[in-house]
């Protein structure tokens, strides 16, 4: 999950906040500063309860990001990297850049944050049982108590929550076949999940809407992150180790800048039928024009009008290296919700261009023919 507001940095990993955790901060608000601490903590003005209840909430979410940061560094130590980290409805999640290089690593990491959480809860108990009787000692019990839940949740043995990555880490160890290790945690992901829809339908026909709904909310995200969770690794096969310039499309179309609009449109985008084309002076890559750009120039200009004066220039454009990961660049397609990315080299020159389409090439083999880059028996040619 990527996108959404982003807080800062912190211990250089990238936070951000999605869209949906403000419905989440406002729901869990409302719940404890209408039902739980007045229940608990009775004789209270209801603007105090309200303060409870949104601290309480910002602090659970402050403990999700904690537990988050125990899964990132864990993985920072291993070598994996993490691109961010992303608060929403449901928690948090810690983008890995990568699988983890071995079984034990990914035990580690995937260990990391529920033990994280044990710590924390264990820490907040204690502050709970020295304030207690007061307000503060109040949020602080409470928030022992949500630390003890979320780090025992994990564990529940169905990808992708923290305990179905550690039946994958023990399955992969085992057989030595990840990609068969998370398909495995991945079906045990989706029988969770539908226990938890199952759980949650019953429980709205009991007249429990809230919570029942609640229950079907996550199953269903459960169930959909396991199917993502085992694509990805699919995915990370099949254009791992890949480069971007081994499957790119090096014959591409480009225009000269000093062309006229008038003869880009009669050379170009009438023979060619492209919706842009790479701008390039000798060989290095100076821009993109595209057909909203031509066509947003007047008729009566377009025989005086050059390229280069419409044209985006290269510094606001998406370029990728030939060193760079196919993985990577699939990525970065989704994430900036593009279907291309220009290659260009060192030294500025356009080499080609990356599309979807040539990775989605790439997987279709890989599906049908399996790894075709895994080592041949010696003597074999």
């Amino acid at each position: 999950m990527g996108g959404g507001i982003r807080l800062g940095r912190l211990l250089g990993i990238p936070i951000f906040i999605h869209s949906s955790w403000f419905i989440a901060l406002w729901v869990l608000s409302w719940s404890l500063a209408v039902a739980y601490y007045p229940q608990e903590f009775p004789g209270l003005l209801s603007s105090t309860y309200w303060a409870m209840g949104i601290v309480s909430a910002l602090l659970l979410f402050g403990s999700v990001l904690v537990h988050e940061l125990g899964h990132a560094l864990t993985a920072r130590r291993h070598g994996v990297r993490t691109r961010n980290i992303t608060l929403f409805m449901f928690g948090g999640v810690a983008q890995i850049a990568a699988e983890p290089p071995t079984a034990e690593a990914e035990l580690a990491i995937a260990a990391a944050g529920p033990l994280t959480s044990y710590v924390l809860a264990g820490l907040l108990w204690i502050g709970g049982r020295l304030m207690a009787g007061t307000a503060l000692g109040a949020i602080v019990g409470y928030l022992a108590f949500i630390n003890l839940l979320l780090a025992t949740f994990n564990l529940i043995p169905g990808f992708p929550l923290d305990g179905g990555r550690v039946l994958r880490a023990w399955l992969w160890r085992r057989s030595g076949d990840l990609e068969r290790a998370t398909r495995t945690a991945a079906q045990g992901g989706q029988v969770v999940a539908v226990l938890f829809i199952g759980l949650g339908v019953v429980q709205v026909f009991r007249g429990v809407f809230v919570g029942g709904l609640w229950l079907v909310l996550i199953g269903w995200f459960l169930q959909a992150a396991a199917q993502a969770g085992y694509q990805q690794v699919l995915l990370r096969r099949a254009l791992g180790g890949v480069r971007v310039g081994e499957i790119m499309t090096r014959d591409v179309h480009t225009i000269d800048p000093n062309l006229t609009v008038e003869e880009a449109i009669a050379e170009y985008f009438i023979p060619l039928k492209h919706g842009g084309f790479p701008v390039v002076y000798g060989d290095r890559l100076v821009g993109v024009v595209t057909l909203q750009d031509v066509r947003a120039v007047p008729r009566g200009e377009r025989g005086e009008r050059r390229v280069r004066d419409v044209m985006t220039p290269s510094a606001g454009l998406k370029t990728v290296r030939p060193s760079s990961s196919a993985y990577e660049a699939f990525v970065r397609l989704g994430q900036e919700q593009i279907g291309r990315l220009l290659v260009v080299d060192d030294g500025g020159a356009l080499v080609g261009i990356l599309t979807r389409s040539d990775l989605l090439h790439v997987i279709r083999v890989y599906m049908e023919f399996g790894d075709l880059r895994e080592e041949k028996p010696a003597g074999t040619r």
